[in-house]
């Protein structure tokens, strides 16, 4: 048996931390796109009787990783055959690290003999993830456009997540530097540790933002108003992270490319958690090209990649294909 998961990548457009009874307590907005994308195959190799994976150093590190936690959660599996066919870069802002772990995980429990869940989010935590956001575990299961209220006061209460259809004909413009990375693992865990939550009236106001402006303009596909509230969004989620990433935006080249851009009257810009990948809402290919273009023109655009992206307003796609059973298709 060999099953094949397909996923896009997370933006996240700043985690809102308000105190835990604010109802925005490591809450916040992002989304699902279809590029980068990982494309992992998994299959047993009861030949070998050891795991074999295909990827370079840094994946095939996790790909261990994710086998051990999954046997150490008592998962009967034997030895598997990994092949990653396609990846997103890790510490870039695109959620690669969850979006790998549970395309990797489902898999490995349909090669147990288990069912691909309901809700993937029980799942995340037995592999750690999904500790504060759970926009990339509900992007997992759901796509689109996601708002996350974050934990809820009441440890009996469920998540408070909604999905909003992202409009087929809108493009996110990525950029990102060849060499830079966003703030993860030790730092990460510091910044939290030791930061205080944001005010209730700053939760109030960035609340108000996501529920008057970012989903009605959704609603109602009114694109220049979604650009607006969005920019608007990161600069005050921004403010909060400021300490840590020097700034609105974690890296100076994206903060100087963002500033030459506006400068040529492209607005919107909004960084995609800690970065260093910057997001550019566009109305159609046309405006996007547009964006790119204005981006040649910007000092240092050679170091940095540009891509034309699309909503993904689906779930990871998972493939099976067993000799006595043909091709399936789950989710």
């Amino acid at each position: 048996m060999t099953v094949v998961v397909t996923t896009g990548a997370r933006l996240h457009f700043g985690l809102l931390c308000g105190g835990a009874d604010s109802g925005w307590h490591y809450g916040g907005i992002g989304m699902m796109v279809d590029q980068p994308a990982w494309k992992i195959q998994v299959s047993k190799t009861p030949v070998t009787g050891k795991d074999v994976v295909h990827a370079d150093d840094t994946t095939r590190r996790r790909v261990e990783t994710v086998l051990s936690r999954f046997r150490q959660a008592v998962f009967d599996l034997s030895a598997v055959e990994c092949m990653v066919c396609s990846a997103t870069p890790f510490h870039s802002g695109l959620g690669a690290g969850t979006q790998f772990t549970l395309a990797l995980g489902t898999a490995l429990l349909l090669l147990s003999g288990r069912s691909r869940p309901d809700d993937i989010s029980k799942f995340a935590a037995v592999l750690d993830r999904s500790r504060r956001s759970a926009v990339g575990t509900y992007g997992f299961d759901h796509g689109g456009f996601v708002i996350d209220h974050g934990v809820p006061q009441d440890a009996t209460a469920s998540r408070a997540l909604g999905r909003i259809r992202f409009p087929d004909t809108w493009r996110m413009v990525l950029l990102t530097p060849h060499r830079a990375a966003g703030l993860s693992g030790e730092m990460e865990e510091t910044f939290f540790g030791r930061q205080d939550f944001l005010a209730d009236d700053v939760v109030s106001r960035i609340g108000s933002v996501i529920e008057s402006d970012i989903a009605e303009s959704l609603h109602g596909a009114d694109f220049h108003r979604f650009r607006d509230v969005l920019e608007e969004y990161g600069r005050l989620a921004g403010e909060y992270y400021a300490a840590a990433q020097g700034g609105v935006f974690s890296d100076r080249q994206m903060e100087n490319l963002v500033h030459g851009l506006k400068l040529q009257g492209v607005t919107g810009a909004v960084q995609s958690s800690w970065g260093p990948t910057v997001c550019i809402p566009a109305e159609s290919d046309p405006a996007a090209e547009r964006i790119q273009a204005a981006v040649r023109k910007c000092d240092h655009a050679a170091t940095i990649r540009t891509d034309i992206v699309r909503g993904l307003n689906t779930g990871a796609t998972v493939r099976t294909t067993a000799p006595e059973q043909g091709h399936r298709s789950f989710g």
